[in-house]
């Protein structure tokens, strides 16, 4: 298993992977990004080609390729170890059974079930409804194979036979949610039948579950069903569409939001290839803070009945107080895209063209309905556009909204940020549904400095001599890393003879492993290439005596603070001998003092 794990980690670059999930600046020889786990306004996580490694210097969190995406996307390694074959394209041998995991086994029948109903779709007779309903609705063969849609069989056990040949029991169906359980007894019948089958693929492009158009004109009930929860499809973290249209969110850098499965094949025909769908329901916070890993920007059609405008409302309002830009694709006629673009595609590239921001669409349509001559029609038209107002979370993009309501209405915006503040539209309460960020734990003041001492050492080693003549050991008060500079301290006093030069940092490396120290001195390196990455070496070495002499004060002011603690004990014993030599050892620390100064 280590060989291919090794084999994984040769063939999948650590940029090219976490560029995959969030966006990342080059700076130097290394990338930095905010970081995915944990809020922060600057950016502090970084990540190394050279080493392939990663780490967040805000909330400590690093590690390899496998690290980051278990806690990119919560699984655990085997599930991680799967996902990162498949994009090495190495074939896994299971060495150990643990390694064909619950998750692991559900995500394969659901590959299996996207090829059995798409094959039914493509090839069975059966499926000859499923292909001319597509016909009609203008859906190419292209289309069909790229987003690898299927039939499921007017039948209530097609799929769980299908199945159970390929060996996975009844209770794998049920878990995978491609099973119902009757309400007598202990069978199971397919939750899908004779419905056109979209399959909703991970971050990866991989199946999680299905959402099934029924093709019954008298169908009871919903015209989709979609997967249930699952211990793979959680619905308020999936977005159809978004392995495919991650890269391209990034290149143009927005992402169109439809409301079905139809609009995204459509568009997506059309050439926005940066279409996604939230699948009928209200876009979650979850999900926007998955769209923010690529884009700032959202343009958003939704449809014009009361459902579809209420389930887009909730969703614009929690983008803009994630500060997401927002823009309203005004479809002409109150079509869905789908419809328009079948009609005239025309239309459709004038809509996105001509897309308005938010508040614009929201005055504009507010306008329109009120009379601003009359009291009544400033009064009602205030009520809404301040609720809009009071959604944003940024002050400055309020302030200017406040003034063009001012205008518009002819009231000052002293009293409309006073309505504003008196609750007269109060945001809605924050979700409490979304991803768990990790709070960064505080850290010691003498720990900092030491990383930064240690970073400066290992990637400009010419400042080494400096560092072991200046700063003594027990002065570092974490013992990893007090044990790292012991090492390196031991290598430099036997390896290098006058020649600084020939400090050999992978050597080095290499010899802390057997300790493992190598990752810690990895995250320093990759600590100073963040730090100083364009600071001349005379200034870096400027800022390492900086950084010595403020670690000794705020040790040797530590240290009075401690002695002068234990002198009151022993004032309160009448020790007299040992208050004695405490007054010696708090003298001889202000000397130290005195000396730095």
């Amino acid at each position: 298993m280590a060989g291919q794990i090794d084999d994984i980690k040769a063939r999948v670059d650590i940029v090219d992977l976490v560029s995959e999930y969030i966006r990342l600046k080059q700076t130097g020889t290394n990338w930095r990004a905010l970081c995915p786990f944990h809020n922060e306004k600057s950016p502090s996580f970084m990540v190394s080609r050279d080493k392939q490694i990663w780490h967040c210097f805000g909330c400590n969190e690093g590690g390899d390729i496998f690290t980051f995406v278990q806690k990119m996307d919560n699984i655990e390694f085997p599930e991680a170890l799967r996902l990162l074959a498949q994009k090495a394209g190495v074939k896994l041998i299971d060495q150990d059974p643990k390694m064909s995991s619950q998750r692991n086994r559900l995500m394969d029948s659901l590959v299996l079930t996207t090829k059995f109903w798409h094959q039914n779709l493509v090839e069975a007779a059966a499926g000859q409804k499923a292909r001319d309903y597509l016909a009609k609705r203008g859906v190419s063969e292209k289309m069909i194979e790229e987003f690898k849609l299927g039939y499921a069989p007017d039948s209530w056990d097609n799929l769980i036979k299908f199945l159970k040949s390929q060996k996975y029991s009844d209770q794998e169906i049920f878990l995978a949610g491609l099973s119902v359980k009757k309400d007598r007894g202990i069978d199971f019948y397919d939750r899908f039948r004779d419905r056109l089958m979209f399959p909703i693929n991970d971050f990866h492009g991989n199946p999680i579950g299905f959402s099934g158009r029924t093709l019954k004109a008298d169908e009871v009930g919903g015209k989709y069903i979609n997967t249930p929860q699952t211990l793979v499809y959680n619905k308020s973290l999936a977005i159809f569409n978004l392995d495919k249209a991650k890269q391209e969110i990034k290149k143009k850098n927005y992402a169109i939001l439809v409301e079905g499965q139809m609009d995204v094949l459509a568009v997506f025909a059309a050439g926005y290839e940066n279409v996604i769908a939230s699948s009928g329901t209200a876009l979650s916070l979850d999900q926007l803070k998955i769209l923010k890993r690529y884009t700032n920007n959202l343009a958003i059609s939704f449809d014009t009945d009361a459902a579809g405008q209420s389930a887009a409302k909730r969703g614009i309002d929690l983008a803009l107080g994630e500060e997401v830009n927002v823009k309203v694709i005004v479809v002409p006629g109150g079509k869905d895209p789908d419809e328009c673009i079948r009609h005239n595609i025309n239309d459709w590239h004038s809509a996105v063209k001509n897309a308005k921001s938010i508040m614009e669409y929201y005055f504009d349509e507010t306008f329109k309905k009120y009379d601003l001559k009359q009291v009544e029609g400033k009064k009602a038209a205030a009520k809404i556009l301040l609720t809009a107002i009071s959604k944003l979370g940024n002050k400055i993009e309020q302030t200017h909204w406040l003034q063009q309501l001012s205008e518009a209405i002819n009231v000052p915006v002293d009293i409309l940020r006073e309505s504003l503040n008196q609750g007269e539209a109060k945001p809605a309460a924050p979700s409490n549904v979304g991803v768990k960020l990790k709070v960064a734990q505080p850290r010691s003041l003498n720990e900092m400095m030491a990383e930064q001492i240690l970073a400066i050492g290992l990637k400009y080693p010419d400042n080494l001599p400096y560092i072991i003549d200046n700063l003594p050991v027990d002065l570092i008060t974490d013992e990893s890393l007090k044990q790292l500079y012991k090492q390196l301290i031991v290598y430099y006093t036997k390896n290098i003879s006058g020649e600084i030069n020939s400090f050999n940092y992978p050597e080095f490396s290499i010899q802390l492993k057997a300790d493992n120290f190598s990752q810690l001195a990895d995250k320093l390196v990759l600590l100073a290439e963040k730090d100083f990455f364009d600071f001349e070496p005379q200034v870096v070495g400027v800022e390492l005596i900086k950084i010595v002499t403020s670690l000794k004060r705020a040790y040797y002011q530590s240290q009075l603070k401690d002695i002068e603690q234990r002198i009151k004990q022993e004032e309160k014993n009448k020790q007299s001998g040992e208050i004695e030599n405490l007054n010696d050892e708090f003298n001889k620390i202000i000397s130290q003092l005195q000396n730095l100064e």
